[in-house]
């Protein structure tokens, strides 16, 4: 409906030996919609959604590399200055 030239698929399951139906979502105007494909069509969806999970997993990994570096440092500073100790994991 907007005009972009890219969807995301939402949902899939094969149609027979050679398509495949599949519920596409644009992310831009949230528009819906149903199709059947060839195998070949959503071959390519499943090569270009799995680049793009890996760019999501390699983001992931160094804002959760950011983060535990930060906790680390949260916690050197807390024992340097007496504000933990054993005790505060003792159960």
């Amino acid at each position: 409906m907007c005009g972009t030239d890219f969807v995301n698929p939402v949902d899939w399951e094969p149609v027979g030996d050679t398509h495949w139906w599949m519920l596409l979502r644009c992310g831009a105007c949230d528009t819906w919609r149903e199709v059947t494909v060839t195998n070949e069509i959503a071959a390519r969806f499943d090569l270009e959604l799995d680049r793009r999970m890996d760019i999501v997993a390699r983001a992931l990994e160094r804002l959760d590399r950011t983060r535990m570096a930060a906790e680390v440092e949260t916690m050197i500073q807390a024992l340097r200055h007496g504000l933990v100790d054993a005790a505060d994991f003792a159960r």
